[in-house]
């Protein structure tokens, strides 16, 4: 078998880039840009299985450092790809969960409440049988994303599944 790198990124096809790029600066706090542009020249509908004259714009954001763990952002028209079905108040099979470490979860539980987005959870302690583990919450990115917010400061060297 071939060797396999970290994750690089997710891919997030979203209905409004500039929403949907406001919100993963602002609320999740990706706030580097490693890539922003239309996708034109090229082949890019075709890796997705859209038709040719499909339209690409994409910004791809990322935490400072290393260019892991990013999230791109992709919107297509020219057609609109159809939104996935999914119910909102729990998760749903096949679904994909974005899963950051932060450091403090109640200033992002003021923001998200603020913009009237959807929490499924709200900070609470996870517990694993009898043992109290730290802080998290799960919500929704304006297109649905499921997002889960493990409270650990991002620079401790010591991680919380390590405890």
């Amino acid at each position: 078998m071939s060797r396999i790198s970290p994750m690089v990124r997710s891919a997030l096809f979203v209905s409004d880039l500039d929403r949907s790029r406001a919100f993963y600066r602002e609320v999740i706090g990706l706030d580097e840009t490693w890539f922003e542009g239309e996708l034109t020249d090229g082949n890019a509908h075709e890796l997705l299985g859209m038709p040719v004259g499909s339209v690409t714009r994409a910004c791809i954001l990322k935490a400072p450092g290393p260019a892991w763990g990013m999230v791109g952002l992709f919107e297509i028209s020219n057609p609109q790809p159809p939104a996935t079905r999914r119910r909102p108040e729990s998760i749903n099979q096949g679904e994909t969960c974005l899963v950051f470490y932060c450091a403090d979860l109640d200033p992002v539980t003021t923001a998200l409440r603020a913009g009237g987005h959807h929490i499924l959870c709200a900070p609470v302690r996870l517990r694993i049988g009898e043992q109290l583990k730290q802080r998290e919450m799960c919500f929704r990115d304006p297109d649905g994303v499921l997002i889960n917010l493990i409270e650990w400061d991002p620079d401790e060297e010591r991680r919380p599944e390590q405890s």
